[in-house]
């Protein structure tokens, strides 16, 4: 993967930075002039690569243990996305895919399917949690 450098002047346009990105296949480094900060434009097949890396090295890296509420949070960040993209509840989501409705096309539907899942799971293990201390 090769890099490109490119200068930002003053009269250089976000416009014709987006162009000159289009135009390369590898990542463009635009210096910010005047400053310490660098924008790098990647197509979208290169920063799809990098978050996985960055994900799977979250996933390696030592640290402390996530709560329950800190994974119930996750999963209704992740939930609310799906919602958000195929205009429905997570719980008319799931009737509907268990019922068959839906068809089994879509690769979402089964992330979401466990997701929905996830998030009963810990919902109920936080409840029994409070219950126990209260």
């Amino acid at each position: 993967m090769s890099r490109t450098s490119v200068i930002y002047t003053p009269k250089t346009t976000v416009a014709q930075l987006i162009a000159r990105a289009k135009e390369s296949s590898s990542p463009i480094e635009i210096r910010v002039q005047d400053s310490e900060m660098v924008v790098v434009v990647l197509p979208q097949v290169e920063f799809d690569k990098l978050r996985a890396m960055q994900k799977f090295g979250e996933y390696l890296s030592p640290r402390r243990p996530k709560t329950l509420t800190q994974h119930l949070t996750e999963t209704l960040h992740d939930l609310r996305q799906y919602e958000k993209k195929y205009k429905m509840t997570s719980a008319a989501f799931y009737r509907k895919f268990q019922s068959g409705e839906l068809g089994e096309d879509e690769l979402d539907y089964f992330d979401w399917r466990v997701q929905y899942n996830a998030y009963k799971r810990l919902k109920k293990k936080i409840a029994n949690g409070k219950r126990k201390t209260a």
